[in-house]
């Protein structure tokens, strides 16, 4: 079992490397918003491909995940919008 733990680990940690961590936010009650990420530092950002990924929306759950900067404008207005380019649970 304790096998298992660290091959399932180490996996999960070499696909985001850089990764960083956030939390799930349902901002969905908001004009425009949907779901957002929050940083450590309380900050929060706008993916505009969350659902191209296999990730259950729940509330406060705990992801991790590398992003690009993505030139657009928001209606939501809460973060800056990004393009997520992996996401690791």
């Amino acid at each position: 079992f304790f096998l298992l733990f660290l091959v399932v680990t180490s996996c999960a940690k070499q696909n985001c490397p850089n990764g960083v961590p956030v939390k799930m936010k349902n901002l969905t009650g908001l004009d425009g918003c949907g779901w957002v990420l929050e940083l450590n530092d309380g900050s929060r950002i706008e993916p505009i491909n969350l659902n191209e990924f296999n990730v259950s929306m729940v509330e406060g759950k705990k992801i991790v995940v590398t992003y690009e900067d993505f030139p657009a404008a928001s209606i939501c207005m809460v973060g800056k919008i990004v393009e997520i380019t992996t996401v690791c649970e």
